[in-house]
């Protein structure tokens, strides 16, 4: 474990903030680190740049991250496989909720060599985290954008043009955007990033494991729908 510094803090509502900190990473979109808030448990968390995190409050370690109780912060990573990376391609990234933290990474390195449109989902406008170009927000209150989820955003494209597809949040919503792409594309040209439990970060504990034996920190977080067999 080594020690960053927080650089910039920001809150968007009562539970999610952005966290940047010093020294950046070398690191590649869809990675996480393993987060220690000191006096409290350690978490995983997808890297959203090389030096940033998107949290949402779920516990008592991320209720200190989004309330800023600290000013530095222990680190192990960046840990897991990331997407892959396209280049000349016309491509679809789906985000539901702080899912939007690996794939606003992927977005900034991919976006300059592909064609990329983006859907990006949340509950209300406070908590839209990034902006995109090309991109649809749906809040489910309408207080941005279209008003419902991700799916009735997709219902508003030509699903055919695309040739990949990234997808991250809640995994019924991932779930769900496979099946609209299921007849148009492979099952090798989705990926999601999972999540799950994590104690170690790099295939030890075991804690993270999908039912046919995968290991969501070691040989995810990032898989194409044909190894998670959906």
């Amino acid at each position: 474990m080594f020690v960053v510094r927080v650089s910039n803090f920001r809150k968007f509502n009562e539970k999610i903030a952005h966290i940047e900190f010093k020294p950046a990473l070398k690191a590649f979109p869809g990675q996480f680190v393993m987060l220690n808030v000191f006096g409290y448990e350690e978490i995983p968390l997808s890297l959203a740049t090389e030096n940033s995190i998107v949290v949402k409050s779920v516990g008592e370690t991320s209720n200190a991250l989004v309330n800023k109780k600290f000013e530095i912060l222990g680190l192990r990573g960046p840990f897991g496989r990331p997407f892959t990376l396209p280049r000349n391609k016309k491509i679809l990234m789906v985000a539901g909720g702080v899912g939007v933290a690996p794939l606003k990474f992927l977005y900034d390195v991919v976006s300059e060599h592909n064609d990329v449109d983006f859907v990006y989902g949340v509950k209300n406008s406070d908590e839209i985290v990034f902006r995109f170009k090309n991109c649809i927000y749906a809040t489910e209150d309408g207080s941005f954008g279209l008003k419902g989820t991700v799916i009735d955003a997709l219902r508003c494209l030509d699903l055919k043009n695309y040739e990949r597809v990234y997808c991250c949040g809640k995994e019924e919503m991932m779930k769900a955007v496979w099946k609209l792409f299921e007849p148009l594309l492979p099952k090798k040209s989705c990926e999601v990033s999972l999540e799950r439990y994590m104690r170690c970060g790099f295939g030890v504990c075991g804690s993270c494991s999908l039912e046919n034996g995968l290991l969501v920190c070691k040989d995810g977080p990032v898989f194409n729908v044909e190894e998670v067999g959906w």
